[in-house]
Parts: C-alpha cells; sequence; structure tokens
C-alpha cells in the first residue's frame, strides 16, 4: 500500500523548521513519506557576467582590454547552484528525520507566488497533508496581509498542520 504524501513548505527561516519536531511527533513513519518543499523565486540568468573590477586586477600596458566572461550563466545553472545549496543546508533537518524512520525527498519550487506553487504540488502529487508554521497575528496586521499559511489553509482541499512557533 503506497503511503501518504506530507509537503513541508519551507523558506530560509528558521522559524519554518520549527514544524520538524512536531512533524515526528504527530505522523507516522510507517505510513508517510516527507517532502520538504524549498520555496524561492525565479532564477532569471544574469547572462554573459561583467568582469570584476574590485578583484584586484590592474590593468597593465599591452593588456587586452577585460571582457564580459565568454560564457553566459544561464537560469538553469542558478536553479541548479540554489538547489545543491538548499540540500546542503537541509542535510542535518533530513539526517535527523530519516534516523526517526522517514523517507525524505527534499523539493526546490521556483515561482514568484509561493502560495501557487504549494497548491499548484499538492494537487499535482496528491499530497496528503501540508505541515507548516507560520507567524501568528493578530488584528490590522493580519486584516492588511494575506500570509501564505492562511491562504493554504483556505485553499487546499487537504488538512494543514499549522504551528504558530514563539520567535526568540
Amino acid at each position: 500500500m503506497p503511503k501518504n504524501k506530507v509537503i513541508i513548505p519551507l523558506n530560509q527561516s528558521e522559524l519554518s523548521l520549527q514544524i520538524l519536531p512536531y512533524v515526528e511527533k504527530f505522523i507516522s513513519a510507517d505510513e508517510n513519506d516527507l517532502i520538504l518543499f524549498f520555496i524561492t523565486k525565479p532564477a532569471s540568468g544574469i547572462g554573459f557576467g561583467k568582469p570584476d573590477l574590485g578583484a584586484g586586477y590592474q590593468h597593465m600596458p599591452g593588456d587586452t582590454p577585460v571582457r564580459q566572461t565568454l560564457h553566459p550563466i544561464y537560469a538553469s545553472q542558478q536553479q541548479e547552484s540554489i538547489r545543491a545549496h538548499v540540500e546542503a543546508e537541509l542535510m542535518p533537518a533530513t539526517n535527523r528525520l530519516k534516523e526517526a524512520g522517514f523517507n525524505v525527498t527534499i523539493m526546490v519550487g521556483f515561482g514568484k507566488d509561493s502560495t501557487e506553487e504549494i497548491l499548484r504540488v499538492i494537487a499535482r502529487d496528491k499530497i496528503a497533508l501540508v505541515a507548516m508554521s507560520t507567524r501568528a497575528r493578530v488584528g490590522v496586521t493580519r486584516f492588511f496581509f494575506r500570509y501564505i499559511a492562511d491562504t493554504v489553509a483556505q485553499k487546499a482541499r487537504i488538512p494543514v498542520l499549522l504551528i504558530h512557533p514563539v520567535e526568540k
């Protein structure tokens, strides 16, 4: 019997990782696979890079002029670099979850709207549960700002486990 898929949206904040102890406590490793879903803005590629004149290079008489790089930096190269960085940053958390018996996958999403990316993956990958941290806001700030966790909880047609960790 296939396991349920649990998506855990993350960003670069320590706050987003505070959901993980609750996942370990309340979710069975025998019945659920975890997807650590890191969301960031799309890479754009920077084309041909300009020379770094601040790197100590001094133009000497007879030298050819410094030009842009001969090879462009593509968005796909930036995305692969970001993926490798995310995997390295999440390695301690991934290892801890694996030691607890979970099957863990890291997924990196590139999108302008984090909420839409989460909802897209939920539908595409047949996710059974979302588990995430959120900043608890009340009053006027909550009225004026649309928060990712609130929107996911309202639009996802699956259960959502939210925690409001205390910021240190």
